[in-house]
């Protein structure tokens, strides 16, 4: 299958289509939907296109060549001229893919609007369009009637184009808005030098030969230019209506003043100089606007084919005529001359990048925490190759550069840009660049150092392959002109170790002292760790809460191994390990409940080595529960109820070995701590395996023996001394000598009080064992009240008991009862809190029935 674009119809034209005899045509275009006039200007506020008159002298002007010698050549002045070309109106397609070779036929619709003298419409007729780029121009003469003016006569002429299309089922006639038509004058035309900025009347070319030859020439041409268009460097100047002075078009080589029926032209205009039997204009050819430098042919100019070129054209001025010409009647408008001068090389009118070198680095780069610099040196020889050498193809010597330019900023500290094209100062320097001098031996040569220090290097190349930076010569050329020579330097280290690595190992762990997740079992794993308050009985314990995680490790440190040794400064030893506590938002770690059933969020603060509690929903009052000191971990809140309930009630929430939540979703606090180590904090050392769990025992548990019994009406009432089994972290009964060893735990953990607190719940009248009801509810005829010990009788005992607890009074004053249960609430502190505990007493079957 072929296919062939068919740009004048706008068709894609497909053969050898399978199943389908011939060509099938294929349309690109849309159907044209309707017309937008492009306003040239606004008339009064209404959009509006200009009938132009152009009024000139004509211009008479004699033959020339570019051999023969035309040194007084000049145009001489005839009669005067108005010429009218017409219109030129610009439409907008709907859609711009519509082809405008579907249109038949245009036409004008005009009208004068709110007209009050006399005078005929005028009448457009088209006579030719053209469609490009989704813009329909439309080219049309004006006959009959007049232009009416709003100032003079009180009425605008519109025009509103109609155009007679052929759509793909039938023709259709689209209408455009209507456009106002303003009658305006054009005087003193007159050829300028484009290429010099705002038109004035400075600019404007020579009228004659003589004083383009006798001045310097207005532009310069390299010796072997393969074609410079000479309609790039003129235009033409007019008066408008409102006698400015301004440019018609920006160059010669747009063309505007083709759609206004003028065209420019070119031609050498020979002349001698001096002596010289050979005309300068001789020394180039033409081909419509090109200019082109070349060596004449036994002293004559060359054809544009056979034209050769050569630096001995140097110096020589060919003389350019510049015709603007009337094509309606084909009379001459304007007359200029433009010398060009052959050179060498172009004289810069603004500054321009003449060499952008480039040199690379691949030493290794290894971060080591220092400010050790490292010095990246341009070998004299690649500054000779790379920048010298090619600067001398230019015509540029080496004493030219060594003297001339200079190095931005100075050769101590060079100015770093940010492009290698670029025109403005870098807004972060890397590292600093010099200019050094290095003997080779036969001579001195110039050569760049960049030096980085090892620190700053690391701040690049840590998310960089690799980083340049830019330096600049200059030399002036002219005042603010210059020529510039932009440096770039690229370190693409090989290798690039920028990411210092290591683990923990287990084996640096002492075994006993780690457990698996959520184990008691010493030694079941490398997941956890207890920590625990001062032992009992040790020198100086006072029961602080104080455990030091470097106890957990073997030699009581912490050992970094696994670092490739390329990382010299990041080996164990040259490593600070610090311990942290990982954030427990997000984790099941948060919120956790305290022994009081209220509800804690866990958050972290002070670097990661504090975790505080607030109440759920209440996170403006939050309370320090245990921070980290070093490598110690210290709970918060001993003999301190004001500043510390939250730890408090956190710590004493469930038994020491209640790793998993109970059946009130109470457990052992638990805490995520990690290992760090580092050797500049600026750079992250990647640690393996550095992340485990903390258990915070709680350091007694109290529990019912169900000892504390009763009979119902015994005489005078009856009591019973509160029975209670204390526990510490390790499980020592505190009655126990075997494991008290003299020792009183009551004093050391500082038992100061028992209270009876809350409502005493019972079987009675129920399902035994089930403790659904109050007392009081069942009956108030069942009373029991309780008899608090003092400090002093828990620590010491009163005489009878080692350690007395209380007592609680039972009396019935009602009708004898068969056997049933209380559960009595008891709250016991201290200096670590409060711990509620459940005594369950059992009352007997009134005596003798």
């Amino acid at each position: 299958m072929t296919a062939v674009w068919d740009s004048e119809n706008g068709k894609l034209l497909v053969s050898n289509v399978k199943g389908y005899n011939g060509i099938l045509s294929i349309s690109l275009t849309s159907e044209l939907k309707s017309l937008v006039f492009q306003p040239e200007f606004y008339y009064q506020g209404i959009e509006a296109m200009e009938a132009k008159t152009f009024n000139y002298t004509e211009k008479g002007v004699k033959e020339v060549n570019a051999d023969d010698d035309f040194t007084t050549d000049a145009p001489t002045e005839l009669d005067g001229v108005a010429m009218t070309p017409g219109l030129v109106a610009k439409y907008h397609m709907n859609p711009s893919s519509a082809n405008c070779k579907d249109i038949k036929s245009l036409s004008y619709i005009s009208d004068d609007k709110n007209y009050t003298r006399a005078g005929g419409v005028v009448k457009a007729n088209v006579f030719d369009w053209e469609g490009e780029e989704g813009i329909l121009t439309v080219h049309s003469q004006l006959t009959d009637g007049t232009i009416k003016d709003i100032q003079n006569d009180g009425k605008v002429t519109v025009l509103a184009l109609q155009a007679n299309y052929s759509g793909s089922e039938k023709d259709t006639i689209i209408t455009s808005d209507y456009a106002a038509v303003k009658a305006t004058n054009y005087k003193d035309m007159v050829l300028a030098n484009a290429a010099l900025g705002q038109p004035v009347h400075t600019m404007h070319l020579y009228t004659n030969a003589q004083d383009a030859i006798n001045n310097a020439a207005s532009h310069e041409i390299v010796w072997n230019h393969e074609g410079l268009d000479v309609a790039t460097l003129v235009q033409t100047h007019y008066d408008d209506s409102q006698n400015s002075h301004v440019a018609w078009d920006v160059t010669a080589a747009d063309k505007t003043v083709e759609d206004y029926g003028f065209k420019y032209s070119f031609e050498l205009v020979g002349y001698h100089k001096g002596n010289n039997r050979t005309s300068e204009s001789a020394h180039a050819v033409m081909k419509g606007s090109l200019l082109k430098p070349c060596m004449p042919v036994d002293g004559k100019q060359p054809t544009w084919d056979a034209a050769e070129q050569n630096k001995a054209e140097k110096d020589r001025e060919p003389l350019v005529r510049v015709i603007l010409t009337d094509t309606v009647s084909n009379k001459i408008a304007a007359v200029g001359y433009v010398k060009f001068k052959i050179v060498e090389k172009a004289t810069p009118t603004e500054s321009e990048v003449i060499l952008t070198p480039e040199f690379g680095f691949n030493y290794e780069y290894t971060v080591n925490c220092t400010e050790t610099e490292k010095p990246l040196q341009i070998e004299w020889h690649d500054f000779e190759e790379d920048i010298l050498a090619q600067l001398e193809k230019q015509g540029i010597s080496k004493e030219d550069f060594h003297t001339n330019f200079e190095l931005d900023g100075g050769n101590d500290d060079a100015t770093q840009y940010d492009g290698k094209l670029a025109t403005s100062m870098s807004t972060s320097k890397k590292g600093i660049v010099k200019q050094t001098i290095t003997d080779t031996g036969a001579e001195e040569t110039q050569i760049i150092t960049w030096t980085l220090k090892n620190n700053e290097a690391y701040q690049l190349f840590k998310n960089n392959k690799s980083i340049s930076v830019i330096v600049r010569y200059s030399k002036e050329i002219e005042p603010n002109v210059y020529q510039f020579v932009y440096v770039t330097l690229t370190w693409t280290p090989n290798p690039r170790n920028v990411q210092p690595a290591g683990t923990l190992e287990n084996s640096d762990k002492i075994k006993n002292y780690w457990y698996a997740y959520n184990s008691a079992t010493p030694g079941s794993g490398y997941s956890d760790i207890h920590a625990n308050v001062e032992t009992v009985g040790e020198t100086n314990a006072d029961d602080e809460f104080k455990s030091d995680i470097l106890n957990t490790f073997d030699g009581n440190n912490v050992t970094v191994s696994g670092v490739n040794a390329v990382y010299t400064a990041f080996q164990d030893a040259n490593l600070t390990k610090t311990f942290t506590f990982v954030d427990p938002q997000s984790t099941d770690m948060t919120p956790v409940k305290g022994n009081s059933g209220t509800m804690y969020d866990i958050t972290v603060g002070d670097n990661g080595t504090t975790l505080y509690a607030n109440v759920v929903n209440n996170p403006l009052v939050k309370q320090a529960v245990v921070k980290i000191n070093g490598s110690i971990l210290e709970y918060q809140g001993k003999d301190n109820e004001t500043l510390y309930s939250f730890a408090r009630d956190i710590l004493n929430a469930a038994d020491h070995a209640q790793f998993v939540a109970n059946n009130e979703g109470k457990k052992t606090f638990t805490a995520q701590i990690q290992i760090n180590a580092e050797n500049c904090s600026y750079v992250p050392f990647e640690l393996e395996n550095n992340e485990f769990f903390a258990k915070f025992l709680r350091p007694i548990t109290i529990s019912d023996p169900h000892e504390t019994n009763f009979v119902d009406a015994t005489t005078g009432g009856a009591k019973a001394d509160l029975k209670l089994t204390f526990v510490d972290w390790r499980d020592h009964n505190f009655d126990n000598a075997s494991v008290t060893k003299g020792q009183n735990y009551y004093k050391y953990y500082d038992v100061e009080s028992i209270a009876q607190n809350g409502d005493i719940m019972t079987d009675l009248n129920g399902t035994t064992g089930v403790f659904d009801r109050k007392l009081s509810d069942v009956t108030g005829k069942v009373k029991f009240t309780f008899t608090a010990p003092t400090k002093s009788e828990i620590q010491n005992g009163n005489g009878i008991v080692n350690h007395y607890f209380g007592t609680l009074n039972y009396e019935n004053n009602g009708t004898t009862v068969g056997d049933f249960q209380i559960k009595v609430p008891f709250d016991v502190t201290y200096d670590w809190g409060t711990i509620q505990v459940y005594v369950i007493c059992k009352i007997s079957q009134t005596e003798a029935n």
